[in-house]
């Protein structure tokens, strides 16, 4: 029996806890105690199934496509909780090592990504276009931190909206690695739609959800003034 027949039981109960805690999370009222606790336990859920999705990814090139999809959830999930940390950086609070090394780190993974996916063009075609994808999405994140660390934001509530969109996008990437790696029960669909539905469906969730919370901020805003 290999280390990953070992690891294989955790990271089933880590992945089935990551989209149970997400759902949780998700639906319920933010700031609430249920909300923070399915919060934790999603985050450290995220943290073990990527890491384990990572080692697979490694160790077994039919697997490789995990790499990128572990990578970026990581990112999104840890950059995510730390966002409530530095809440303040309109009031010219600074980041710490750990968010440097994190988005500098992603920054740069990001861009092997773009260059693998390029090579992979004429190769792996599907490969390809999740190693477009998730930098893609890695580098929109880091140049938004970047710009934050760098220039103070002017919207009192950015760490909300970072939150909502980093959590939520790393549960749609909990999501397609579900699918994709359970493909066979979805044979109906082709494999390139098992990537393509969950942010097809949740992005507009996602941006409803923020434009509300944008609304509502701006109203709670106009009546302070």
């Amino acid at each position: 029996m290999t280390i990953l027949e070992i690891l294989k039981p955790i990271h089933i109960i880590a992945g089935g806890l990551t989209l149970l805690s997400g759902v949780i999370a998700m639906s319920s009222k933010k700031g609430q105690n249920i909300h923070r606790l399915a919060g934790k336990i999603f985050f450290w859920a995220m943290t073990i199934t990527t890491t384990l999705g990572l080692n697979a990814g490694i160790f077994k090139p039919e697997l490789r496509i995990f790499v990128p999809i572990a990578i970026i959830s990581f990112y999104q999930v840890a950059s995510g909780y730390r966002i409530l940390f530095i809440k303040n950086l309109h009031k010219d609070q600074k980041p710490e090592l750990v968010d440097w090394i994190l988005t500098i780190g992603m920054l740069i993974t990001s861009f092997v990504f773009v260059f693998l996916g390029v090579l992979n063009l004429s190769k792996d075609l599907f490969y390809a276009i999740v190693l477009f994808s998730f930098s893609t999405i890695g580098l929109y994140c880091c140049g938004l931190d970047l710009y934050h660390y760098i220039q103070k934001p002017k919207n009192k509530y950015y760490w909300l909206f970072i939150h909502i969109f980093r959590m939520s996008h790393a549960f749609i990437a909990a999501l397609t690695a579900f699918l994709v790696n359970n493909s066979a029960l979805f044979q109906f669909l082709p494999q390139v739609l098992l990537l393509i539905i969950p942010i097809a469906v949740g992005q507009p969730l996602i941006t409803l959800t923020i434009w509300s919370y944008n609304r509502k901020m701006n109203k709670i805003k106009s009546t302070e003034e």
